[in-house]
């Protein structure tokens, strides 16, 4: 089977300009836990709840590029399953951008190859400092 067999297509993505509240916005719309970070229909990183919790004061002040992952790792939509499989585990990453000539294409992510993700992410207290996304983003 082939990363295009189970990826998602209908990505939600957000630009590098854009801030992190919109990225927050977004994926709490989506029920995402990671977007596609995307300019000028070019892949240029991506932005997880995970970076996000590391923001907690600024989301409506910084921008995406400030907290996002740059040149993130990615599969093609036709490597195998088993390759995206050992990329996620290798790199510690729940979810792969698909690419393909150099155009994002997709989204697989652990529960599409069945595996667990690589780390929890807890939920926040937001009495606590550096905790306050999820009441944020509600």
């Amino acid at each position: 089977m082939l990363v295009r067999d189970r990826m998602t297509t209908n990505v939600v993505t957000v630009s590098s300009y854009d801030t992190l509240a919109t990225a927050a916005s977004r994926m709490k719309a989506a029920g995402l836990r990671r977007l596609p970070v995307v300019d000028e229909r070019e892949l240029v990183g991506i932005i997880s709840a995970y970076d996000l919790r590391n923001w907690p004061d600024g989301l409506t002040l910084i921008a995406v590029r400030a907290a996002m992952t740059r040149n993130p790792v990615t599969v093609s939509s036709t490597d195998s399953l088993e390759h995206a499989v050992s990329v996620a585990h290798k790199r510690q990453v729940g979810g792969l951008p698909v690419v393909d000539h150099g155009r994002l294409v997709g989204m697989i992510v652990a529960r599409d190859l069945f595996i667990a993700e690589p780390r929890a992410i807890p939920e926040w207290d937001p009495s606590r400092k550096g905790a306050g996304l999820r009441a944020r983003i509600r």
